[in-house]
């Protein structure tokens, strides 16, 4: 499951977390940290496991990352509004990854049907 879309603020509420968000990071574009490093340490660490245990489920065969970072943070995009609002959501390793183009990734069950 992918998704990609512009959010409402009605939709995004609270605009850290919402009752079924387990865990928030922060990806800086222009910091020295991958993305896709962010979520696998995220993952690891909300599943008490060590990060090298996720190669055996490798972030690449779910969503092609470079791809997320072109559409959220490409030299395109603005830091407006429209940042916040810019989402990309897919499911991995349990979790529903949530990723904002203002930098924010939220993460939540996927099997949680209370959200």
């Amino acid at each position: 499951m992918s998704e990609c879309r512009d959010q409402s603020p009605e939709e995004m509420g609270d605009f850290y977390r919402d009752k079924s968000t387990l865990h928030v990071e922060r990806y800086e574009p222009d910091g020295n940290r991958d993305l896709s490093v962010v979520i696998l340490e995220a993952v690891a660490m909300l599943g008490e496991r060590p990060t090298e245990m996720l190669r055996k489920e490798p972030l690449y065969d779910t969503i092609e990352i470079g791809a997320v970072e072109t559409l959220l943070f490409g030299p395109q995009q603005d830091d407006g509004m429209n940042a916040v609002r810019r989402t990309v959501t897919f499911e991995y390793s349990g979790y529903l990854i949530h990723i904002h183009g203002d930098g924010r990734i939220l993460l939540s069950d996927a099997d949680d049907t209370t959200g």
